[in-house]
């Protein structure tokens, strides 16, 4: 039986030069690494949708190994409109795919372009698992901490933990970036 999981994600990222000495502080602090990750997300170009929402929404197959489990799992995304500013807040479907060759494949016989994106993600967490930090080294983009909470009460608070996780990490003064990574690898091919 294939199983969907329907989440509100609330998350940014934040643009670092040296993931090495963030690592150092959030394992300083009591944060655990809980596992690292291999990740390649095929993004599909809904641009070409007219009536939709494409620049708004996204559709993703990932492929994600686990160097801590040897594991790997692949899934099927879709990732709803913002729905808060300052933000990236927003419904999140996910279910389990068996073969995201063929789904690929299907993608790109109806006309769909494939946009890929790969990274090495490194997942932190603390007791409870309310919040998760990623460490992400994306090729081609640089590297970036990403916080992230599922289903907060409301976005003063996330705002309020992910402000005393950039102080924690000594990151206060930098940009969040509420872009995904398809934004920022389109916009540098713009560049």
């Amino acid at each position: 039986m294939v199983s969907a999981i329907t989440i509100m994600e609330y998350e940014v990222k934040i643009r670092v030069s040296d993931l090495g000495s963030i690592e150092e502080k959030l394992v300083s602090s009591g944060w655990v690494l809980e596992d690292v990750l291999l990740e390649e997300d095929r993004y599909v170009d809904l641009t070409h949708c007219v009536g939709s929402p494409a620049r708004q929404i996204a559709l993703r197959v990932r492929i994600k190994k686990s160097l801590v489990r040897n594991t790997s799992a692949t899934e099927l995304t879709f990732k709803g409109a913002l729905v808060e500013e300052g933000v990236k807040a927003r419904e999140e479907i996910t279910t389990t795919l068996e073969d995201p060759e063929k789904i690929t494949r299907i993608l790109l016989l109806s006309g769909f372009p494939i946009i890929t994106v790969r990274k090495k993600r490194r997942i932190y967490s603390t007791v409870g698992n309310k919040v998760k930090i990623y460490l992400d080294e994306v090729e081609g983009l640089g590297n970036y901490v990403e916080v992230e909470l599922i289903n907060p009460e409301s976005r003063e608070e996330y705002l309020r933990i992910l402000n005393k996780i950039k102080d924690e990490l000594g990151l206060s003064r930098e940009e969040n970036i509420i872009k995904s990574y398809l934004e920022l690898k389109m916009e540098a091919w713009r560049a």
